[in-house]
Order: C-alpha cells, then sequence, then structure tokens
C-alpha cells in the first residue's frame, strides 16, 4: 500500500484477488477515483444496494473502465476492505512511535472510534456481507489482531518484561471489548450513547483501562 494525500491507496502491484495491477499513472489514477467514489457511496448507502454503474458514474470513469481495474464488485469491496485496513495499520504504527507513555490509551480509544464513525457505511457492509461469505471480514479480524499485538509489545517494552499470561489476555480482551462495542454500536445501535456521542469515546476508555487492569498483577500503566 501507499498513501496519496493522507489516503491509503492500492500498490500497483497489489495481490488482490479480482484487483488487477496497473502498469501506467492513467491507469492508477482511474482505479484511484474508483477507490475513493466508492467510499465515498458506501458511506450513504449499503454496499449491495451500489450497482458498478452507480460507482463508475460517481468516479466520472465508464463501466469498461470499472471492469478493466476490477473483476467485479466483490473484487471491488474487497479492495474498499483492504484500503481501510491499509490506513489502519498506519495511524497504529504511527501511534505507538509517537506516545510512550499511558495517554496513548485515550489517543486509541478515540482515534479508533473517529475511524468506526468515518467508515461505518463500509463496516456495515462488511458485517453484513460476512454473514454469507467470513471471507470478507478476515483482513478487518487480523487488522485487529494486529493492533493488540503492538500493544502487547508497547506494554512489553515499557516494563522491560514479557508480559504474563494473563496481562497479555487482558490487553487482548481489552481490545475485542473495544471492538465489540464499537461494531454493536454501529449495527444495533443499543444505547444508551450512540457513537456518535461525545461522551461514548470517554465511557470506552473507561471500559477498555478496566479490562486492562481486571489480572491480579497487572502491569503499571501510569
Amino acid at each position: 500500500m501507499v498513501h496519496i494525500s493522507g489516503q491509503a491507496t492500492l500498490a500497483d502491484d497489489c495481490d488482490l484477488d479480482g484487483v488487477r495491477p496497473v502498469k501506467q499513472l492513467r491507469g492508477r489514477r482511474s482505479r484511484d477515483r474508483l477507490l475513493k467514489a466508492g467510499q465515498k457511496l458506501v458511506a450513504r448507502r449499503p454496499f449491495d444496494q451500489l450497482s458498478v454503474a452507480d460507482i463508475a458514474r460517481a468516479a466520472d470513469c465508464s463501466v469498461g473502465a470499472f471492469y478493466l481495474r476490477f473483476r467485479d464488485k466483490d473484487a471491488f469491496f474487497r479492495a474498499l476492505i483492504a484500503q481501510y485496513v491499509a490506513e489502519g495499520r498506519a495511524e497504529t504504527s504511527e501511534l505507538f512511535a509517537t506516545h510512550d507513555d499511558d495517554r496513548l490509551i485515550g489517543v486509541l480509544v478515540a482515534r479508533t472510534t473517529n475511524r468506526f464513525r468515518r467508515y461505518a457505511g463500509l463496516i456495515r457492509s462488511a458485517i453484513r456481507k460476512r454473514m454469507e461469505d467470513a471471507t470478507v471480514w478476515e483482513p478487518i479480524r487480523r487488522s485487529g489482531h494486529f493492533n493488540a499485538d503492538c500493544f502487547v509489545d508497547w506494554l512489553a517494552a515499557r516494563h522491560a518484561r514479557k508480559l504474563t499470561v494473563p496481562e497479555d489476555l487482558s490487553v487482548r480482551f481489552a481490545f475485542q471489548v473495544l471492538y465489540g462495542t464499537l461494531n454493536n454500536a454501529l449495527v444495533n445501535e443499543p444505547g444508551p450513547l450512540d457513537i456518535e456521542d461525545p461522551a461514548f469515546p470517554v465511557h470506552l476508555e473507561r471500559a477498555f483501562r478496566l479490562v486492562l487492569l481486571s489480572t491480579g498483577t497487572p502491569p503499571a500503566l501510569g
């Protein structure tokens, strides 16, 4: 993956099934316009309600140009997921490289919440499609594990020791609570707080910290 104007885009030689590699600047630009248009459209409408013609029109491309870049709608959707995951991994790497105290936790929860808000339509569509094909969700699941791995490594480095098994489990469960709460808020809106509520990330950070401190001998976070 590479980044253009702050947004992740696909590498020219990406190996995603059904996404054709590009060799020229013109092809790269049309592919990136299609992806940008797709992200905007899926923010407003479920992906299953979009047609290839809708996507091409929004990108100011022909339907033929779409099929030059993507085998079908499914390949295009997986490319949108790959773009979302790439952006998230870049943000995660920057986050852990620039924070050396427990203020990282608040920033981590706030940024994750904001990403769910920005990509709410894409995530909802991915959750729906997962019911039919679990492989659609796999890159997002792996991304969550990557973030938990980064936190484990960051915490171990701070304390100059490997985390105990209970401590490691608490970190990973804290991330499960984080993502599970966000997914549930997007799909089911159970209340009492909506994901757009300013208090939502505040309470989510509190829950994250409580899980981290649930082990008998937790690593210090201060």
